[in-house]
């Protein structure tokens, strides 16, 4: 892979003893590629990768990518984990990234038109001029932006040192993740569907906003689509966006299972699959759950598999223990995503 954009700095401050081991074990709960030794490692993630090596007294960071968004993203991942591991650290940075400006991943759009679609999905379409990136991007999901009820929107900023600064206190965003359903880069627009829940603030807004309404947009973010032949899929009604399009998106020689937790019966909706994908739904109006599937299901057959699971936190973390540390799928081999928190 060739990389074209580049930064580097240089952090000082007190280092913690662990603090290439503390970040290291960061990358791999979130299941990057990663290379450790006591005093140095590299990340590697899908477009971008990220080098450091520390001494008694700095921390030397080099940061390369394919392309500028890359760039950007993997800078603000890096210094998100840093404030949590070394809080305090000071660096200036230096390299291929803008400043003070929108970041490079950021557009706003606006509301065309919404409407049901399921007895609880409703899909929203926007007008977006930068549904081109967002098609050509690589991943399936993307942030929606919400500014506070009844205050004019104040979107990020790329700080001095070209970090995305989100606003805060009054002017707070509401984030929420969502997948595209469609794009259509020609018209300009995209939609995507919003699963109900009382209470829930995308959910209060898609029920009221009128045509016209400005939202902000950030992604596309991660989530790409599973590679293999021979795929075991599961998820909740959360996760139904996701595995929507997946199927959508696999050849027509793909085979597997797909395992659905929804409501009740109206829930269960018709998807276009590869002949060779069975889908089985499990209603918990009947008292059937996802889990009762995954704790005996075995790993897809063939060499070219994958294991695909994205719902509640409890459920995923208990599938991933299942997966990776029974049946020993690796990082390379699987995808567990929480999308919720009971």
């Amino acid at each position: 892979m060739t990389y074209i954009a580049h930064a580097s700095a240089i952090f000082g401050g007190p280092l913690p003893d662990d603090l290439i081991p503390h970040i290291a074990a960061h990358a791999r709960e979130a299941e990057l590629q990663v290379e450790e030794s006591a005093t140095a490692m590299t990340v590697t993630v899908p477009l971008a990768r990220v080098a450091m090596e520390r001494n008694a007294a700095r921390l030397n960071v080099q940061v390369d990518a394919i392309d500028a968004v890359s760039l950007q993203n993997i800078r603000d991942y890096l210094l998100h984990i840093l404030d949590h591991v070394a809080p305090g650290l000071s660096g200036e940075w230096q390299g291929d990234f803008l400043r003070n400006r929108a970041p490079l991943n950021f557009a706003t759009a606006s509301v065309r038109r919404v409407w049901r679609v399921a007895p609880r999905f409703l899909r929203i379409e926007l007008d977006c001029a930068d549904t081109k990136r967002l098609d050509e991007g690589r991943g399936m999901h993307f942030s929606l932006l919400l500014p506070p009820e009844g205050r004019a929107p104040v979107w990020p900023r790329l700080d001095d040192n070209g970090r995305t600064v989100m606003p805060s206190g009054a002017d707070q965003l509401h984030r929420a993740v969502y997948t595209f359903v469609d794009l259509d880069p020609g018209k300009g627009r995209f939609s995507f569907d919003v699963f109900e829940h009382e209470g829930g603030r995308t959910t209060t807004w898609a029920r009221s906003v009128q045509g016209g309404e400005v939202v902000g947009i950030t992604g596309p973010g991660s989530g790409d689509f599973p590679p293999g032949q021979d795929l075991l899929i599961a998820g909740d009604e959360t996760a139904l966006p996701a595995i929507r399009r997946i199927l959508e998106r696999s050849a027509a020689d793909r085979r597997g299972r797909v395992v659905l937790e929804v409501g009740t019966e109206e829930d269960i909706c018709d998807l276009h699959h590869p002949a060779g994908m069975e889908v089985t739904w499990r209603l918990r109006s009947r008292n059937e759950t996802l889990w009762d599937v995954l704790a005996t299901a075995p790993l897809p057959g063939g060499a070219d598999s994958y294991v695909w699971i994205a719902a509640e936190k409890e459920l995923v973390r208990k599938a991933k223990a299942r997966f990776r540390d029974t049946l020993g799928v690796g990082p390379k081999g699987g995808y567990f995503a929480y999308y919720w928190e009971a």
